[in-house]
């Protein structure tokens, strides 16, 4: 008797499949040589499955990023901001090693030769996601606990110890407990603090004029 074929996944299992042949495949080719067939054949099912959900390579690079990024549930809530940065920051690196500096160093290079080209838009997306991690969990946290104000929070601070986490990692391909324990202590906790002082000092002037 002939082997009989395997069950066909499907639902979850499926998509767990499809997302983990994504980032197989980019460690395996690249970016640029990542294509809808080459998922659909590690991932044990057809293009046109993929193509019914997917329009095409770069939205389900999207979504396979979003699936394999941290998500609000996965930063626990430690009661400070100082530990959560942390805490997301080593998720970061978790993901980051997942993905490889090969393959990031190598999609910010395409990028940089070609601006309008699509890939451009999968970054834009991981942004907007890690950024949305910051300010809607570690940040908006802080706001309720009353360490910051919103005054003292501008962009830049906000997304700075992510700046400098994804920094150490294309530069060295990795991001150490020893660096990530340095850009919150050394740097982002100092810099939180310094941006403190100087909202303070804004609003006691015109008083202190006054008098």
């Amino acid at each position: 008797m002939g082997r009989e074929p395997a069950a066909r996944r499907r639902g979850k299992e499926l998509e767990e499949a499809i997302y983990q042949a994504v980032w197989d495949e980019l460690q395996e080719v690249g970016f640029t040589k990542l294509t809808m067939d080459g998922v659909a054949k590690r991932a044990g099912t057809s293009k046109p499955v993929l193509y019914r959900r997917w329009p095409g390579r770069i939205e389900l690079l999207a979504a396979a990023a979003v699936h394999f990024m941290p998500d609000r549930e996965s930063i626990p809530d430690t009661g400070s901001i100082r530990d959560d940065t942390v805490a997301l920051l080593s998720l970061m690196r978790t993901r980051m090693l997942t993905l490889g500096r090969s393959p990031m160093l190598g999609l910010l290079i395409h990028v940089s030769q070609q601006p309008e080209a699509e890939e451009s838009h999968f970054l834009e997306q991981l942004q907007r996601n890690i950024r949305n991690l910051m300010t809607n969990v570690v940040i908006a946290r802080a706001l309720e606990r009353g360490e910051a104000t919103p005054e003292q929070l501008n962009d830049r601070l906000q997304m700075l110890p992510i700046d400098l986490a994804r920094s150490q990692f294309l530069l060295t391909g990795d991001l150490p407990e020893g660096a990530i324990t340095e850009i919150v202590d050394d740097v982002f906790m100092p810099a939180l603090a310094g941006r403190a002082g100087q909202v303070r000092d804004s609003g006691a002037r015109p008083g202190r004029e006054g008098k």
